[in-house]
Formats: C-alpha cells, sequence, structure tokens
C-alpha cells in the first residue's frame, strides 16, 4: 500500500516549491530527491502515492526509465503511470518521449514560476482527488461549498443551446468574449466526442464514427451525456460525461502527439474517446484532466483560470492527467 509521501525528483527550486503547496493542499508529506537513481531507490523503499519527476530533457527521462527498470520493473504495482507526474517547460509537441513512455500518467507544464504556491494549490486538488480515488466528480476538484450545475442532455440537437448557455454563464461571470468563446468552442468538442465518437457496441467497435455529426440521435440509457459546470471565482471546471468507458489511452496519446504538430484542431473521429480539440484547448490555456473506467464511464474535464486580459489566460499554468481504471 502507498505511503502518505509526494516524492519530488527534480533539482530545481520552482519545482520544490510546487511541490510542496501539491503536499500540503493533498496531505501528504513533501520528500525530495535530485538525482533520479536515488530517487527510484527510494520509490522500491518508500512506495511513494504521488510521484513527480524532471521530464525536462529525454536525457533525464531516460536515466529515470533506466532506473525504474533496473530496481523496480517498468510494470511493476510500485510505478503506477496514474500516480507519476511529469514536470516539463516544454510543450507536449517537444515531449514524444513521454507521451509515448510506458510510465506517462500525468504532464505539467512549468509555467509556474512566478506562481508556484497558487499552481500548486490548484494541482494539489487534483492530487488529493487522485490519491482518495475521488477522480470522478467535478465537486472533488473544487473547493467545498462551490456551486455545481449539471446538464443531462437528452438528444444530439440539444449541443447548440448546451454551448450557448455555457458562453452565456461565462460573460455573466465577466470572462472576456474571447476567452468566453475559446471556453465555449472547448465545450462543443467535449460534447461531440460524447455524442459521437465515444459510443461502441459490445464488441467495442464505434457506432457513430462515420455518421455526420449533423445527425440528430437520442441520448437515452447508456447513450445518455452530462455536463456540469462549477466556478469558484477563480477557476472554472467544465465536465463531460458519457457512460461508454471507450477511451483508449494508447490511442489517445497516440493522436495527442501527432495531432498536436501536425494538425490545427481535430482529433480524429476514428479514435474512439478522442475526439477533442486537444491541440488548440491545450495551447490556448486549458488543462485537462481524463478520467476513463473501461466500459463503464468516461469523464472529461476541461479547466481555466479567469484572466484579465487573452495573454494573460493563455499563458497560464496548464496541465493534462489521466487516469484509467480497468
Amino acid at each position: 500500500m502507498a505511503n502518505k509521501i509526494l516524492l519530488l525528483i527534480s533539482n530545481r527550486q520552482e519545482d520544490q516549491d510546487f511541490a510542496g503547496e501539491v503536499a500540503t493542499v493533498a496531505g501528504l508529506s513533501l520528500t525530495c530527491c535530485p538525482d533520479p537513481k536515488i530517487g527510484v531507490e527510494k520509490i522500491a523503499a518508500e512506495e511513494p502515492a504521488v510521484i513527480l519527476v524532471d521530464g525536462e530533457t529525454q536525457e533525464s527521462y531516460l536515466a529515470f526509465e533506466a532506473a525504474i527498470q533496473e530496481k523496480i520493473g517498468l510494470f511493476s504495482e510500485k510505478v503506477n503511470p496514474n500516480f507519476i507526474h511529469f514536470i516539463s517547460t516544454e510543450g507536449l509537441e517537444k515531449v514524444q518521449y513521454l507521451i509515448q513512455s510506458p510510465l506517462f500518467g500525468h504532464f505539467i507544464l512549468r509555467t509556474f514560476k512566478d506562481n508556484a504556491k497558487e499552481a500548486g494549490q490548484h494541482y494539489g486538488k487534483i492530487v488529493k482527488a487522485i490519491v482518495e480515488d475521488k477522480i470522478f466528480g467535478l465537486e472533488n476538484f473544487f473547493k467545498p461549498g462551490t456551486k455545481v450545475q449539471s446538464v443531462k442532455l437528452v438528444v444530439t440537437s440539444q449541443k447548440p443551446d448546451a454551448v450557448e448557455a455555457v458562453k452565456n454563464y461565462l460573460m455573466a461571470a465577466k470572462f472576456q468574449s474571447r476567452i468566453a468563446t475559446v471556453i465555449s468552442n472547448a465545450v462543443d468538442e467535449l460534447l461531440m466526442n460524447a455524442m459521437f465518437d465515444a459510443p461502441v457496441d459490445n464488441l467495442g467497435k464505434p457506432q457513430f464514427s462515420l455518421t455526420s455529426r449533423a445527425t440528430v440521435i437520442k441520448l437515452e440509457g447508456k447513450s445518455g451525456v452530462e455536463m456540469k459546470i462549477a466556478y469558484d471565482g477563480k477557476y472554472i471546471g467544465i465536465s463531460v460525461i458519457d457512460q461508454f468507458g471507450s477511451l483508449d489511452k494508447a490511442k489517445l496519446m497516440s493522436h495527442i502527439s501527432k495531432i498536436y504538430r501536425d494538425e490545427e484542431y481535430k482529433v480524429k473521429s476514428t479514435a474512439a474517446g478522442a475526439g477533442i480539440g486537444l491541440a488548440t484547448v491545450f495551447r490556448s490555456g486549458g488543462s485537462f484532466f481524463f478520467a476513463s473506467e473501461a466500459q463503464e464511464r468516461t469523464e472529461v474535464t476541461v479547466y481555466f483560470k479567469r484572466s484579465e486580459n487573452f495573454r494573460e489566460f493563455k499563458d497560464q499554468f496548464r496541465f493534462l492527467s489521466t487516469q484509467f481504471k480497468f
């Protein structure tokens, strides 16, 4: 059983400041180690609940992977990817070695040099939910008392109204029009994915991958789609939930790495559960949390911090996290 330890493998002060806040919010004790080999020895001996690793360069990552392979084994329960968080100053398109790694679970963009405390407090809520195995439910990622509104969609033709409702909500909360448009476009993609890309038959074959997105389909029973929205005055989170649990991690990460480099917005709809415009949303300041329980449900949440201007909005702290249950 994992101990209540957050192990940071990094020699950067900003990472230590960030990890300290994460640990505090998540109710963990922080252990810092600058050397990957020694860090892996601590993983083997102490079984920390959370592992943060500096993945800035391929060389540093390979040193970490080699130590894992030698001391523990890449597929040991002690190195579950659900609990490994890589930190990098470089964007997703430049860290393919992380995305393609069997150890990959979470990506943190190191944009917190000047706001490590605030970023750590925000990400700490994500880590706390993961440690406590509360990965489903938007309320788990916000401070207690934050109001969560829910909308259940019963037919695909409701999507435009749902997206417009989100935009109106944002405008009422004093988000700039351009920012509100970016966020509502992200929600449009999430809903499109849940309605058309996530549904699979009993054999796991996509049901609507070749269906026109203009087709009106009833969202009944297992096909039901739910949207939730929460705003605490600083961060907004919007979740879209489907009941199929068809998100495939390998395909998702493959498309993320490919599309992030080569295409402007769409992820190919033929990858079940991956049809979201991740590249543009992430580059525009959004963070993602993918939670999927095989054949049961997938909940994709996008987060944005309210900002005074678009430049600040685009440069905000962000992350991409995944949690898969089988």
